[in-house]
């Protein structure tokens, strides 16, 4: 489990991201961050992968993520997102995910285990035939599943990912549907996405931020409830529907 409290965060310049933010993320769940664009999100997400500094408190299964060493926070949590792949496009596939590897790995060179890590998350998300390729020769979409697989390889108990779908297409939205269950078991799975019918497909639990404060922590069903708040959120229409028995969210445009 993840616990957050009072968790206020500020650039410089003064512009506070996240102003005493309380949570908790549950464990073997998926969860999704929603909230607009600049709504926190994302600052969430790094602060508590440790990337950026705050004040307040953040327990990822009992470590105090303040007090423990980021190489230790490293093998606990993966955070994904592309914005952080650009030293990287030089290198294939093969070997940025190899050198992500590496706070895990046993020694200082490539082990078979590294290797066999390498494989079987390259199969997982169908990137296998792309291993010889450097990053810089990707599609957008394609490089997105790179980037998920280069936290998937360290084998962490926790992933975040910023903008989980970003950029792929409704056939790999539909691999990752059926993976982030397995992902989240024995740890935790936390995503943000800007698809509303995406996320209400595969969330299990659900933060709602904006202005750097959380406005909702909970269950679809309780979502749905404060639908009116959650349009207020975005100044959007959205409409709750069935489908299938499964309650889903959906944006109205026109």
């Amino acid at each position: 489990m993840i616990v957050v409290a009072d968790l206020s965060v500020t650039f410089p310049g003064g512009f506070k991201a996240l102003n005493n933010v309380t949570v908790k993320i549950p464990s073997n769940k998926v969860t999704c961050i929603l909230g607009p664009n600049g709504a926190g999100k994302t600052t969430l997400l790094r602060t508590i992968a440790k990337m950026l500094s705050f004040k307040g408190s953040i327990l990822i299964d009992g470590f105090v993520v303040a007090r423990t060493p980021l190489k230790t926070i490293a093998r606990l949590v993966s955070y994904a997102s592309q914005l952080y792949v650009h030293e990287l496009l030089s290198l294939t596939v093969e070997e940025a995910l190899l050198t992500a590897r590496y706070p895990v790995s046993r020694g200082f060179l490539e082990s078979r285990e590294d290797y066999a890590v390498v494989e079987r998350v390259s199969r997982e998300l169908k990137i296998n035939h792309l291993l010889k390729r450097k990053l810089s020769q990707l599609s957008s979409g394609e490089l997105q599943r790179v980037v998920l697989a280069l936290a998937l390889v360290k084998e962490p108990r926790i992933l975040l990912f910023d903008e989980l779908d970003a950029h792929v297409d409704i056939g790999v939205k539909s691999i990752l549907a059926k993976l982030v269950h397995k992902w989240a078991s024995g740890g935790a799975v936390v995503f943000t996405t800007h698809d509303v019918l995406f996320r209400c497909s595969i969330g299990e639990y659900f933060i709602v931020i904006a202005g750097g404060r959380v406005l909702y922590a909970g269950d679809l069903d309780g979502l749905i409830e404060r639908l009116d708040d959650l349009k207020e959120v975005y100044g959007a229409e959205i409409s709750a529907v069935e489908v299938s028995e499964r309650k889903l969210l959906i944006p109205r445009y026109v």
